[in-house]
């Protein structure tokens, strides 16, 4: 079942119960107001469904609610942080934010981030530096976590490994925001637990043979994730997700050199302001209108089914949800008020 709950509540029922949990207020609310985008945004596995993990992690120390920001590297256009474990998303908006104000003076800003915990959905971060009329490129993985075998492997290295960004229009932002795996680790945990087939063979068992059987991730030997391309050309895939390993772990300089500890990761943003390039913003406009519009003007297969640009639906999602409530499966929010009670928090997650 699922129920309506307003926007406002939500971030103020998650922030509470952060805070609760040990979060300082700025901190809380820079989780809260991400998670809830990423629901807005209709991704469901990185939104406040990851809220009992962050709460646990806080429990246990493996989100740190103390600690300073390490400036490793810092060249203007250019620079580098490492934190001690602290909340993603605090980190996040703080880098986010230097990037944006970097990105008057230079064409190119570009920053790493070594070892926050867990940042929620790349597209949470994305909408508003693409409403400036800036571009961005965003690679964030979990050096901790195993679950991509190399091409011709049966033991996992790598895992999803995220690629995201944001192409100013004269219109909404084209916001991209997808796995270099054919499905990311929640989902296909969640079609685990409700004991449900894949849609497709979307896994490799342990021996490295296809299948739909998301249980095969927790057997022994375990299974892993097939790349993008998938059974044929998988490779491919695999090899996008290098990218993300040598753009967001080495050279934030939180690699797979390091011992592996889940839960923290590692960040490259990429900020580029068309005014410094080419023909400059208006023509950069121009050339993605153009695109935009001869992509909407392609003849569709299916009548009923409009032509669809990465974003589209998560800005249609959010601007629904604004309207009308976030969208919550009722079981979470009874999970999430348990928590609340548990922790001493005033407020409750009450969907209307």
């Amino acid at each position: 079942m699922t129920a309506r709950l307003p926007v406002p509540a939500a971030r103020a029922a998650a922030a509470a119960v952060l805070e609760a949990a040990g979060l300082a207020a700025p901190q809380a609310e820079s989780v809260a107001r991400r998670l809830v985008e990423g629901d807005l945004l209709g991704h469901r596995t990185h939104g406040l469904a990851q809220l009992p993990t962050y709460l646990e992690r806080i429990g246990d120390g493996r989100i740190a609610t103390a600690g300073r920001i390490e400036v490793l590297h810092d060249g203007g256009a250019h620079f580098s942080w490492h934190t001690p474990r602290l909340p993603g998303a605090w980190v996040m908006e703080q880098l986010v934010a230097q990037a944006l104000e970097r990105s008057a003076a230079h064409a190119v800003v570009t920053a790493t981030l070594a070892n926050c915990t867990h940042i929620g959905a790349l597209q949470a971060y994305l909408e508003d530096i693409g409403r400036r009329g800036l571009l961005a490129l965003l690679m964030v993985t979990d050096p901790g976590v195993a679950s991509v075998a190399p091409p011709g492997g049966a033991d996992a290295v790598t895992t999803s490994n995220p690629i995201a960004a944001c192409i100013p229009t004269g219109g909404d932002p084209v916001l991209i925001d997808q796995s270099t795996t054919l499905a990311s680790n929640g989902a296909i945990a969640q079609h685990a637990a409700a004991g449900r087939r894949l849609p497709g063979r979307w896994l490799l068992d342990g021996q490295g043979v296809p299948t739909d059987d998301p249980a095969v991730m927790q057997a022994t030997p375990p299974g892993t994730l097939l790349p993008v391309g998938g059974e044929n050309f998988g490779y491919k895939g695999f090899a996008c997700g290098l990218l993300v390993e040598a753009f967001a772990l080495a050279l934030s300089g939180f690699g797979h050199d390091l011992p592996r500890v889940r839960g923290a990761q590692g960040v490259f943003l990429q900020i580029m302001a068309p005014a410094g390039f080419g023909g400059g913003a208006d023509a950069f406009l121009r050339a993605t209108d153009a695109l935009v519009a001869q992509c909407h003007a392609s003849r569709r297969i299916d009548p009923d089914r409009a032509v669809r640009l990465p974003g589209e639906r998560a800005l249609q999602s959010k601007r629904e949800q604004q309207r009308h409530g976030l969208l919550c499966d009722s079981g979470l929010l009874a999970t999430l008020d348990g928590w609340a009670a548990r922790l001493g928090s005033a407020r409750r997650f009450t969907a209307t």
